[in-house]
Order: C-alpha cells, then structure tokens, then sequence
C-alpha cells in the first residue's frame, strides 16, 4: 500500500510556509500572484491525514491510494478565505509559470479520493477545517 497525499495545510509546525505566505501577503495588502488561467488543487488537513495514514496502515488492502479532502480549490478560493480569517483583502497580479506563488497552478491539479473512499474511508470537505488552518497559522 501507498499513500499519494493532497497539499497538506495546517498545524502551528508547518514548516512549508505556504499557507503562511498567503496570510502574510494579505495582512500587507500585498498582490497574490497568480496564473492567467487559473486551476483547482486537492488539499487535507494536517489532523486529517495522519487520521488516513492511521487508517490505512491498519486495513487490509494493497496498491496505491490518494489521500485528499473533498472540494478542490483555487488559489482565488483558497485567498479569500483566508482575507475572511485575517480580515484583510485578497488582491491578485497575473503573472508567469516561474513567480505565481505556491498553490496557483498552470494546469488541473485534484485527485480523486473516491478509490478511499469506497474502501471505507470518510473525508471531510475543505471548507470544513480550512477555516481554523488559517487561524492556527496566523497565531503560528
């Protein structure tokens, strides 16, 4: 069995600084950069996805399986919730390939979780955990 995982957010240790980087350029009033087309990406929560590796390791399957939320966001998406947690405003610049930050992508970026799930695993949705990510990381 292998575990392929979302973008993991969360945790006062994150140590990726990614979700931290959209906190800070939000509280500055700073421009998000970002793809002139934009994409979704698959996320999990920190708790989340040691509660699926947890689960995995101790069920009885084989091959590879993808860990991730329900609700794929944008980087829009992923920005104004965390304007919403911080009180800020999200402003965005369009930019190239090589300086859009961290969770604006050029081309389509979710996974299913539905292999998961029909083996016995329930996931939550974004919108029910990101909002205390952003909390937690702010206060990080």
């Amino acid at each position: 069995m292998s575990v392929r995982s979302a973008h993991v957010l969360g945790g006062a240790d994150d140590f990726t600084g990614r979700l931290a980087h959209y906190i800070g350029r939000v509280r500055a009033g700073e421009p998000i950069a970002v793809h002139r087309e934009i994409h979704p990406t698959t996320f999990i929560s920190h708790d989340e996805i040691v509660e699926f590796i947890d689960w995995a390791a101790r069920a009885d399957f084989t091959g590879p399986v993808n860990a991730a939320s329900h609700t794929p966001l944008t980087v829009i998406e992923l920005s104004e919730t965390v304007a919403l947690g911080t009180g800020g405003a999200a402003t965005y610049v369009v930019t190239d390939t090589e300086n859009a930050s961290p969770f604006s992508f050029d081309r389509y970026y979710p996974m299913s979780n539905g292999r998961a799930e029909s083996l016995g695993f329930a996931f939550s949705r974004v919108t029910e955990w990101l909002p205390a990510a952003v909390e937690e990381s702010r206060h990080a």
